[in-house]
């Protein structure tokens, strides 16, 4: 007997193993997707709800040629940019308190992700400031910043693209960082947001305190809940 989530059979269960196999998925994984793209479709119709005015933005822009995948251009432009920093003053977010609006697209990409942890974070050239959050270490007394030597999301600033981490300990640049050495982080996915004239001014990211093999669809999904919050930063 095929084994697989309760209240289907076994066909339905082969289909959906057949599915997530061609996605590259789990099969949870890829359930996790279609939920999420479920939560997408019906907040886009919600006409009370703010996410549901963003999701509605962004059909509109992809209407006009203008997609997620847009958010992975190669624009990296080093931390202490004059132009970057610039734009992340422009956002006004840093130091603003929480929004209950990107507050709700993080629980999703860390439901999504089935991570403990994920954050939509800003950066200057002196530190990472959270936005909104969940999982923060509590190694940080309740505070909302790191400074930037503590901060993992400067390398997605960096880098302009996706930043996929598995096993940091592993990895020769980061396996000295403090964040990896306090064992607070061990796996790390993190897309950066980037504004139309290629700054990254913060990330949307998740992380955990165990090795993770994060997917093409744990990135996709990623992106495309990135897209949203880059629509509402930069509106």
């Amino acid at each position: 007997m095929t084994t697989g989530f309760s209240g289907f059979d076994d066909r339905l269960n082969e289909l959906l193993a057949r599915q997530a196999e061609k996605s590259g998925l789990s099969t949870d994984e890829f359930i996790r997707g279609a939920v999420v793209d479920r939560l997408v479709r019906e907040l886009s119709e919600d006409q009370d709800s703010d996410v549901g005015a963003l999701l509605r933005a962004l059909q509109e822009g992809s209407e006009k040629g203008v997609g997620p995948a847009e958010v992975t251009r190669v624009f990296g432009t080093p931390i202490d940019d004059p132009d970057r920093l610039a734009a992340v003053a422009r956002t006004g977010l840093m130091d603003t308190g929480s929004d209950a609006g990107y507050d709700r697209v993080v629980r999703m990409v860390a439901d999504a992700l089935s991570a403990p942890s994920a954050a939509f974070s800003l950066l200057d050239d002196k530190r990472q400031y959270f936005k909104s959050a969940l999982g923060l270490p509590a190694e940080l007394g309740g505070a909302q910043e790191v400074p930037m030597d503590g901060s993992i999301c400067r390398y997605a600033i960096d880098l302009g693209q996706p930043l996929v981490v598995e096993d940091a300990r592993l990895n020769d640049i980061l396996k000295d960082h403090p964040s990896v050495q306090g064992n607070l982080l061990v796996s790390y996915l993190g897309i950066p947001l980037t504004d139309d004239a290629g700054h990254s001014v913060g990330t949307l990211c998740v992380w955990d305190q165990r090795p993770r093999q994060w997917t093409t669809g744990h990135v996709q999904i990623l992106q495309d809940l990135a897209w949203i919050i880059r629509e509402r930063v930069f509106e």
